[in-house]
């Protein structure tokens, strides 16, 4: 009996430790599921892996503007400050005035980088009116002056953006270069009722300029290209092309030097040019004060 009982007492020991060993692996199996489940959460939340179907978020960096080429295209609007008119290279003009005019140009030019650009540009200006009146009676023909002022004008340029690639740039600017300054045929009048015509001319002058005025960008942020750093595990980098369009607008003070007309003739035309009365009136230091409306590309 003794030896029966101890059996029994036996098996059930035995299946008491088999029973507690098969719990515990229960409970570590379910410990490691547990684990790798959180461990999978916190690495989709953290950036997953691109075979889950997952992109990390983009990291945006824009290219500097150190390079590259653009084209532009200008109007403007001037108004001329009353220059100094000579005749005969005795006699000065008094009421001198010129007036306004617009211009239209296109130009191409380059970055150089730390925020400086250059272009060479070509613009042309309308027809203005000219006029001055000689007041000195001991002169052969008295009276006023009216003709026309036109300029063919070439300019290389040269500016400094204060946040050169940035939605919003001031920039300052000089230039300099020639000027091909035209007057048309024009007529002279009196309170005597004697008449003349001022014949036309040109002049070849040194051009100057200042500018200054804002740059916006209207493409700023669009036509960014993809890559990846290292795989495509990471995180893929835009960046963002400086090929865009630019709104510039400023102001310009432009000195377009000195022209020349034909000489003064009284009417009658004589073939032997008699009736030609004075050398040709000199209108000296011209210069404007311009608003400027510009469009500019970047190629690159």
């Amino acid at each position: 009996m003794r030896s029966w009982t101890a059996k029994v007492l036996a098996g059930h020991s035995w299946k008491g430790t088999v029973m507690t060993s098969i719990r515990s692996s229960i409970a570590l199996g379910v410990m490691m599921v547990a684990l790798g489940g959180s461990s999978a959460t916190a690495a989709d939340l953290d950036g997953g892996s691109v075979k889950d179907g997952y992109i990390p978020a983009p990291s945006m960096i824009a290219e500097p503007m150190s390079s590259g080429l653009y084209v532009r295209v200008d109007g403007a609007h001037a108004s001329y400050d009353n220059p100094i008119m000579v005749e005969d290279h005795i006699y000065d003009l008094v009421d001198t005035n010129i007036g306004n005019a617009w211009s239209v140009g296109f130009g191409i030019g380059r970055y150089f980088g730390n925020g400086f650009r250059g272009d060479v540009t070509y613009e042309y200006r309308t027809e203005a009116d000219v006029s001055g009146t000689l007041l000195n009676h001991a002169a052969t023909l008295d009276g006023e002056r009216e003709f026309g002022l036109r300029s063919h004008l070439v300019l290389a340029n040269l500016y400094y953006d204060f946040n050169a690639g940035g939605r919003f740039s001031p920039y300052l600017g000089v230039g300099l270069g020639w000027a091909r300054n035209m007057t048309t045929m024009g007529a002279v009048s009196n309170d005597c009722g004697c008449t003349g015509i001022v014949h036309s001319g040109a002049s070849d002058s040194v051009a100057a300029a200042l500018m200054a005025g804002v740059t916006v960008n209207l493409t700023a942020g669009r036509g960014g290209q993809v890559s990846y750093g290292g795989s495509t595990k990471d995180a893929p980098i835009v960046t963002t092309s400086n090929r865009g369009l630019l709104l510039d607008f400023g102001y310009r003070f432009l000195y377009l030097g000195d022209v020349a007309t034909g000489p003064v003739q009284a009417l009658g035309f004589a073939s032997d040019g008699s009736d030609i009365i004075s050398d040709d009136p000199v209108v000296e230091n011209i210069h404007a004060h311009e608003f400027r409306l510009g469009l500019r590309y970047n190629l690159n």
